[in-house]
């Protein structure tokens, strides 16, 4: 983490010429001293790990240097925000204030710069007092008993790992992983490893708290997709350190004051004019957040798009945020951008979703370090502008459902490692057999003519994770089935939506696939029955895969679907799963019938399946609803060991909770 915090500083330092040309000769030496320093030390001969001696008699220096970049960071905006503010000699008392400031900080770079050279020095409590690095920097007291053994976990953690916690306890409901690891990209808070992508860094470290426990990944229904989130003790650890003002600070509502050191800003949008003041804040992240789940906003706007003048306040503060990296807009429902947007030249993150755009400026081509383009499920956007070919660090482009046209060319665009929602256009394949570093790719509109140039085109994708093809809708248009096609070895997740006259023969040998969707293929049921022998499926959908009234045990056999979770069937034609060998599904924990009217019988041996946690079935047959009821249904006891079942009943249209 500090090399990332470090090149992240040095990059970012133009915006430092400000300082520069208003500030004293003395000034400008002590700036140009510290960049120095930094340089110096940002060699990195090698990685130092963290002591096997916990109890702090041996300091990593990267510790330090991580903390002295964070504090730099802080002594630069806050001297910027107060000195736009000041003149005569208030401005004059700031330079003088803030030159001592930064003498201070290159006498901790020096330090640093010479135990760099010598990692396993030791360093006593004492020199650590002396070096303004005080032990109790990692201490988390936050008076409770019952914390104690987690504030213990949370002090062993190393760095790269405790800004990874504080930065994730920032988002207090769920979060997507996908989103959380390109926002933790764009936020420069990883440990940048030579020749590793950092989205893998960001997972690594995602991994790591999941397994001890600090982050939990929850289900979330209707799709049974994964989210994340901060377990709550470890969330109220993190809410300590934040107001302390440790590593990661920030946390705006409407009527707060605004901390000066904050670098990351919420706004919750909850229908009215917001009313928070931005101009001169050092602001490196803002998150502008509709507050839905709580029926504060009217329901026309999610038709309409909110009144400009409702984020009037944001909006024209955009041409003041110099610093700004992270604008997240999601679900905002905002009906335009401004101009303004390309002067936000450090800004490495836009998420637009949910938006009520019909256009995006064509400025947005001045953004030379945008990394993530969201704007996914926009209401009326339908062109993006030639500018976007000139955003050349671009990593993921993020295109919506419907038909957004994407401008010739996009294939300059190397740096690109996910695209979704793709239409295809004449020429489009072309360009994208140059997109060979992409992990992620989903396509719409795709026929029987794109086969083979699409073949040759993926197969050159060798680090292509994720793989999604769908027609245009129509349920007489074929899927190609990419008959010379030889899949990337790391897939791991494949959606095939359209029409099959038989499964591929290369998917079976899939080996790496962990999930699986298929979707209107209306295909026998002896073709997908071979999905059971995928070694490593975790997610299997069937959306009206088969066209079939009636499921038999040879869908799974024992000894198959050994790492199935989460199955989803939808299929307006089943009547009934007959039956499930005991011993099989080993480690089903979700089992779902979505728009299947006509189910009328549960499989038998379906009690045996003692993994199983939830049970969803959209809607439920009035028949069926009363052999499964707790008192008295004659087939309850399928059913009786499964801890939550939610059943929509077509009789009483209501969920029933069995």
């Amino acid at each position: 983490m500090a090399e990332a915090l470090v090149k992240s500083f040095l990059q970012r330092s133009s915006s430092l010429i400000w300082l520069k040309n208003e500030g004293s000769p003395g000034l400008q030496y002590q700036i140009q001293k510290l960049k120095n320093r930094l340089e110096e030390i940002g060699s990195f001969p090698g990685e130092v790990g963290r002591s096997k001696q916990e109890d702090g008699l041996f300091f990593n220096w990267r510790d330090d240097l991580i903390e002295t970049v964070h504090d730099t960071d802080n002594c630069i905006n806050q001297y910027v925000a107060k000195a736009r503010s000041q003149d005569g000699s208030d401005q004059a008392l700031s330079i003088v204030q803030f030159g001592y400031e930064l003498e201070k900080i290159n006498a901790r770079l020096a330090g640093i710069s010479h135990r760099s050279s010598q990692p396993n020095m030791p360093l006593t409590l004492e020199a650590k007092e002396e070096n303004g690095q005080s032990s109790s920097t990692v201490d988390v007291d936050v008076g409770k008993e019952s914390l104690a053994p987690f504030a213990l976990n949370y002090r062993k953690l190393p760095p790269y790992l405790r800004s990874c916690l504080l930065y994730c306890s920032l988002f207090p409901e769920k979060i997507s992983r996908g989103r959380l690891v390109r926002l933790m990209v764009a936020e420069g808070i990883l440990q940048e490893r030579p020749g590793e992508v950092m989205e893998d860094t960001a997972e690594e470290n995602i991994k790591e708290l999941v397994a001890q426990g600090m982050l939990r990944v929850e289900i979330v229904e209707p799709w049974f997709k994964s989210e994340l989130k901060v377990a709550d003790p470890y969330l109220k650890i993190c809410s300590h350190n934040r107001q302390q003002g440790k590593s990661i600070a920030g946390n705006l509502d409407l009527d707060s004051t605004f901390p000066q050191s904050s670098h990351i800003v919420w706004i919750p949008y909850r229908g009215e004019t917001i009313m928070a003041i931005l101009n001169d804040h050092p602001i490196l992240s803002l998150f502008v957040i509709p507050v839905y789940s709580q029926g504060l906003i009217p329901c026309e706007y999610w038709n309409e798009g909110i009144p400009d003048d409702h984020w009037a306040c944001v909006r024209n503060a955009l041409y003041t945020l110099n610093f700004l990296r992270v604008l997240d807009l999601e679900n905002l429902k905002i009906k335009s951008l401004p101009e303004e947007i390309g002067d936000l030249i450090q800004l490495r993150y836009l998420g637009l979703r949910g938006s009520a755009l019909d256009e995006i400026p064509e400025s947005i081509g001045n953004l030379q370090n945008l990394q993530t383009l969201d704007i996914r499920w926009p209401r009326r956007l339908r062109v993006l502008p030639n500018g976007v070919l000139n955003l050349l660090q671009l990593r993921h482009l993020k295109l919506a459902l419907n038909e957004i046209k994407v401008p010739s060319g996009i294939g300059i665009l190397t740096n690109l490692l996910s695209i979704t929602g793709l239409f295809m256009r004449p020429g489009i394949i072309k360009e994208l057999s140059r997109l060979t570093q992409l992990r992620e790719l989903q396509l719409r509109d795709v026929s029987q003519e794109h086969a083979s140039e699409l073949s040759a085109a993926i197969m050159k994708m060798r680090g292509l994770l994720s793989f999604s093809v769908y027609t245009n809708g129509q349920e007489d248009d074929l899927l190609p089935t990419l008959e010379q096609f030889s899949p990337p070895p790391f897939i791991r997740k494949l959606c095939l939506d359209g029409r099959l006259t038989d499964l591929p023969d290369w998917l079976c040998s899939m080996e790496n696939l962990t999930m699986l969707r298929l979707g209107f293929s209306f295909l026998p049921e002896e073709a997908v029955s071979v999905f059971q022998f995928l070694p490593n499926l975790k997610y299997l959908t069937l959306w009206e895969a088969c066209k079939v009234k009636q499921i038999n045990k040879e869908f799974c056999r024992v000894g198959g679907f050994l790492k199935l979770e989460v199955l989803i069937i939808a299929s307006v034609n089943l009547l009934e799963w007959t039956e499930i060998e005991e011993g099989a599904l080993p480690s089903l924990a979700f089992l779902c019938f979505h728009n299947c009217p006509r189910l009328m019988n549960l499989p038998e041996g379906l009690q045996y399946v003692t993994t199983l946690k939830v049970l969803k079935i959209f809607p439920l047959h009035p028949d069926h609803e009363r052999r499964l009821k707790r008192d008295g249904g004659r087939e309850n006891y399928k059913i009786k060991h499964i801890q939550r079942l939610r059943c929509f009943s077509s009789s009483l249209r209501s969920w029933v909770a069995m």
